[in-house]
């Protein structure tokens, strides 16, 4: 076996906002690379994975202390100053570790396989590339001890790259990770988090997103893990909170009713947060009442606007009558709502907007997040906003939409109107309430969670970000209201 000790590593740093979810209320685990390390831990003598954003021993001492011979990388979400830097010191950090300054790198991730050439062209230190789902793929190389014939990897050899055949395959069962090799504690709302996912996919068409989308850019079928395999997994993880990071967990709701009932039959005592659809809400009220004595505490839900013309125009696939239903079957539960909005849509005014704030009191939403629109560079939406006069799209990471009557600016600014709108002292009062009293949460201890609530609030003021965003925002309400 040529590979013995391997070290996969999270490339990403502690100040990346966006790996963490609404304002470091919570961050979810590598997934993708705890599959890996759980497809390969049989195959290999030692493995050791690290996430830099919560690392606190430098990561060369680590390369010093383990001395691997094989160096994994998950380059999903691109790379930024801090994840270049990282990888051309690799070599040198090994050298310094006594360790052959060519020791073996390896990446792989969304990133990775989108832009493989790119990758290839910026870090000649790496020298294998997974293409694709990475688990069995990574387990075989290991096991050959060569990349030659293993399908889906592209490989350096004496200064040429083979690209090996890519075969795409999807194993949701490899989706239930092995967390004894976990190094750290994920925070929810101050205490330890985790998070799983249950299935892969989504059946929804919504015009400017790509989670319908595969690793390999293809539409990707909505694909489940069974009830009783997930529920299981529940059962494993210590921690009473987690987060379901499916992008579709209802796709079936049949299944959503089965793991409630296995969940209310084995008498697990957890909190789960998960996105959900708001046709999924609306098809079945009676499930909804059944998911809150199950346990479900907070719905991420893809309300997007109130408006009927821009519902259509986002191919949301329902209209407000079927927000109001959704909500209608909310109401009479203590589940938390976190209501996704979009702003800066096609035709959309000022005024369409702020409503915006009215319509999420009006149907019971506790909690608001209004978002700009982005257009994907290629993506059908995009070509939308390039033949639509007047709307151009931002070439920064985000490519957000933006207008001849709404810059980037103008609608952050439209942003924090919202916000101001919505979030009154009763408003958060009223929701801190509601939240205390959730069947499960009483039965957990009330008093702690509002304990923790109070922490991860107290939290946030110890990051610079943070502390300047505030300002920003304090000082710009002051200005408003001057």
């Amino acid at each position: 076996m040529k590979w013995k000790r391997v070290l996969l590593v999270y490339p990403y740093g502690k100040d990346k906002k966006s790996e963490f979810l609404y304002n470091r209320l919570m961050m979810i685990p590598p997934l993708g690379l705890e599959v890996i390390a759980t497809a390969i831990k049989d195959a290999v003598d030692d493995l050791v994975v690290v996430d830099l954003r919560v690392e606190t021993e430098p990561l060369p001492a680590i390369i010093k202390t383990f001395r691997p011979d094989l160096i994994g990388i998950s380059i999903n979400w691109g790379t930024d100053k801090y994840v270049d830097e990282m990888i051309h010191s690799l070599p040198r950090w090994c050298e310094d570790a006594g360790l052959p300054r060519d020791t073996d790198i390896i990446a792989g991730g969304l990133h990775v396989t989108r832009d493989a050439d790119d990758t290839l062209t910026r870090f000649p230190e790496i020298k294998m590339l997974v293409m694709g789902y990475g688990e069995a793929t990574t387990k075989q190389l290991i096991q050959a001890g060569s990349p030659r014939n293993i399908d889906s990897i592209y490989w350096r050899r004496n200064g040429d790259v083979v690209r090996n055949p890519i075969v795409r395959h999807l194993d949701v069962n490899s989706f239930r990770i092995d967390r004894s090799f976990r190094r750290y504690t994920y925070p929810s709302l101050h205490r330890p988090g985790d998070s799983v996912l249950t299935s892969i996919g989504c059946p929804m068409r919504c015009a400017f997103c790509k989670w319908r989308e595969n690793i390999y850019g293809d539409v990707q079928p909505w694909v489940p893990r069974s009830a009783e395999d997930v529920v299981r997994e529940f059962e494993e993880i210590d921690s009473d909170r987690i987060y379901l990071a499916d992008a579709n967990f209802a796709g079936n709701l049949n299944r959503v009713e089965e793991i409630c009932d296995l969940i209310l039959e084995r008498k697990i005592k957890k909190l789960f947060t998960l996105e959900i659809r708001v046709n999924s809400i609306a098809a079945r009220p009676a499930l909804i009442r059944k998911m809150e004595r199950a346990g479900f505490f907070m719905f991420l839900i893809g309300i997007e606007s109130p408006h009927d013309r821009l519902l259509r125009q986002l191919n949301k696939g329902f209209n407000q009558r079927v927000i109001r239903k959704a909500f209608d079957a909310l109401r009479p539960t203590k589940i938390l709502t976190l209501g996704n909005f979009i702003i800066g849509s096609i035709g959309e005014s000022k005024k369409d907007m702020l409503y915006i704030a009215d319509f999420a009191k009006e149907i019971g939403v506790d909690f608001i997040s209004p978002n700009k629109l982005y257009a994907y560079p290629g993506s059908e939406f995009a070509e939308f906003v390039n033949k639509t006069p007047g709307y151009h799209i931002d070439s920064g990471r985000r490519h957000y939409v933006y207008s001849d009557w709404y810059d980037i600016k103008a609608l952050r600014d439209i942003q924090y109107d919202i916000y101001r709108r919505f979030y009154t002292p009763s408003h958060i009062w009223s929701v801190i309430r509601k939240m205390t009293d959730h069947p499960v949460v009483r039965r957990l201890g009330s008093g702690r969670l509002f304990w923790d609530l109070l922490c991860t609030v107290g939290g946030n003021f110890t990051s610079p970000r943070f502390r300047r965003r505030l300002i920003k925002k304090v000082t710009k309400r002051f200005k408003s209201t001057g």
